[in-house]
Parts: structure tokens; C-alpha cells; sequence
């Protein structure tokens, strides 16, 4: 049974606790987490025995051998733990984004091939059932190759005065884009090439960085995509997912609340409109992605948003955000070199 040691118990580190609590194969030998306060909610809520709580990684592991680390620490320390996990002889999965620094993300990706070891960011919402079946309709040319795509998301999001995503800058595109440019590789299968972003603040919003953006994305093979948000919309919320369009010149593909859908108004002898049927998925979330995880463990592959694949969409996101300080257009190859 693989070994773990879980590293991080603030909120969503709790949710992963439970995940893994989810699958029986998993056995987490021991915790990390240094903050007295975080351990007194995990031993109370989670009834996690304190001796099994380790103020940091070395020691856990000095005490409990393991075979892979689960992160769910703040951004700013991934890469950190990360290496530290490599150095220690352990594979690695940790929570999105890799970094809040490329270079750093670009240094634990090299750690982790040095070693040799398995490193995965918990890209969960490519997990879904949605973004599942339209990258498989999309592969099968239900709509011809695509070249037009169009991704809106509008959401009331985060709050909370004084919180990180308050108060960092461009929130939604690093906390919510991550997401979004990892769903769009995915779905299309296609790498990005080069960004132009704007971004901003409406009057009534409460971000003290920009959480509204617009970014046309220029893909390889001539597809090109744009992707606007609003994090302070107090309007129609869409779905986490977003509102996708995909058009091709067999129609539209779009993602209506999760719904998914294929439309085609000319000619009009070949008119459809069609609600495509969900490929039935075997987990979502966080539990898709340990499987994932625990499977590319077991049968000796790369998993699905391993290290390397993942600088790809971290690169999209970085990119972006280096277009809007700078206010011209960026190419990916000037992040990934």
C-alpha cells in the first residue's frame, strides 16, 4: 500500500485529509503543519492524533518512511516542499498552482526529473465530466477543427476583507486562470503560442488587485481563444466551469450550466441542435486526480498534468500576467524558453 505524508492542514488541506480517507489504498503514515492553531482544528475536527502531527517534512519522514508527499501548502512554498519531497526520495502531488514564481516551478520540475521522481499538480477540474467529453467530441471532429473559442467566467468570488485573494495581485487570473488555461490545452489539445491580456477593476468591485481580465490567446494551428472574467460579478453567476464556445465549421460546441451542447444553424438542411450525452467519469475533484496519481505510480508513466506538461499552463498564466504589466503581446517562449 503506497505510503503518504500530508503536508499542509488549513482548509483545503482538510478537504484532502478526507479525500484520502476516500480511498483505502492510500495510507497516510503522517502530517505536517507547523501552525498550532491549524493542528488544533485538525485534531479536533479530523481527530487526528497530535503525535502523528510533525512540525515539518524532514522530521515526518525521519519517523515515517513514505513513498509519495501530498501538498497542500501555499503557493508561495510548493516548489519548496517539492524538492525537499524529491530530495527525501519521494514522489510528489501537490495542489494547484506549482508556483507562485516560474522560475522556481521550472526549478522543481528539474528536481523532479534529476531524481527520477513522479510529480503531479492537482489540476482537478480537467477531471470533470464535461471537459472529459468535449475533448473527446472535439478529437472526433463533431464540429470540424476548431478555430474560433470563446471562455467566460463570472463569478462573486472571494470576499472575504483581508483575505490572500483580497489583497494579491491579478487574483482571478493566477487563482481561477490556472484552471481555465490548463482545461483549454486539455480540451483542445493544442499548446498555446503566444497572450495579449487587459486587465482591471470595476468601480463596485473589491479586489485591491485586478480581478477582471480579457485575453486573446493564439494557439498553434491556427485557433484562437479568448478568455474574459469578472471576479467581482454581482450579476448572473456562471458555472466554475464556465461558459465555453467552440466553433468549427460544422457548428458550435458549447458548455451551457455544465450542460454540453452541439448547434448548427447553416446550411439549413443540416441544422442540429443537440444535447451531447456525459461520458460517465470514475471519480471528479481531488479524488480523480489521486487515482490518476496512484495509477501513473502503479503502471511506471508520466500521470495526467505531471511537472513538465504542467509549465505549460502555468507559462499561459505567467504570460498573461506579464502582458498586462507590460501591455503588449507575450510569447510562451519567452517564459519556457
Amino acid at each position: 500500500m503506497p505510503r503518504a505524508i500530508h503536508v499542509g492542514l488549513g482548509g483545503q488541506g482538510r478537504n484532502w485529509a478526507n479525500v484520502c480517507r476516500r480511498h483505502p489504498e492510500v495510507d497516510v503514515v503522517a502530517f505536517v503543519e507547523p501552525a498550532e492553531a491549524m493542528i488544533a482544528i485538525a485534531v479536533e475536527k479530523l481527530e487526528i492524533p497530535r503525535e502523528r502531527i510533525y512540525p515539518t517534512l524532514a522530521a515526518a519522514a525521519a519517523a515515517n518512511p513514505a513513498d509519495f508527499v501530498i501538498d497542500i501548502t501555499p503557493p508561495a512554498v510548493h516548489a519548496k516542499v517539492a524538492e525537499e519531497a524529491f530530495s527525501l526520495g519521494m514522489h510528489y502531488v501537490g495542489e494547484k498552482p506549482m508556483s507562485d514564481d516560474f522560475e522556481a516551478a521550472k526549478r522543481a520540475v528539474a528536481a523532479a526529473e534529476k531524481a527520477g521522481r513522479t510529480m503531479m499538480v492537482a489540476q482537478n477540474y480537467r477531471f470533470g465530466a464535461v471537459p472529459r467529453t468535449t475533448r473527446r467530441i472535439v478529437a472526433e471532429g463533431r464540429v470540424g477543427r476548431p478555430e474560433v473559442v470563446s471562455v467566460g467566467f463570472y463569478r462573486e468570488w472571494a470576499h472575504a476583507p483581508g483575505t490572500h485573494y483580497v489583497v494579491m495581485p491579478y487574483p482571478l487570473l493566477t487563482d481561477m486562470g490556472i484552471h481555465h488555461f490548463d482545461m483549454l490545452r486539455y480540451v483542445l489539445g493544442r499548446e498555446p503560442v503566444k497572450v495579449r491580456a487587459l486587465t482591471w477593476n470595476p468601480t463596485w468591485g473589491w479586489h485591491k488587485g485586478d480581478a477582471g481580465h480579457a485575453a486573446v490567446i493564439e494557439f498553434e494551428g491556427g485557433l484562437t481563444a479568448t478568455h474574459h472574467s469578472l471576479g467581482s460579478s454581482v450579476g448572473k453567476q456562471s458555472p466554475w466551469n464556465g461558459e465555453w464556445r467552440i466553433e468549427g465549421p460544422d457548428g458550435s460546441l458549447t458548455w451551457e450550466d455544465d450542460q454540453l451542447w452541439h448547434t448548427r444553424v447553416s446550411p439549413r438542411d443540416r441544422q442540429v441542435r443537440e444535447q451531447i450525452p456525459l461520458d460517465p467519469q470514475p471519480a471528479r475533484g481531488q479524488d480523480a486526480v489521486l487515482l490518476e496519481f496512484l495509477a501513473a505510480l502503479s503502471e511506471g508513466r508520466q500521470p495526467e498534468c505531471n511537472g513538465r506538461d504542467n509549465l505549460r499552463s502555468l507559462a499561459l498564466v505567467f504570460a498573461a500576467v506579464k502582458s498586462a504589466k507590460e501591455n503588449r503581446e507575450v510569447e510562451i517562449a519567452e517564459l519556457l524558453g
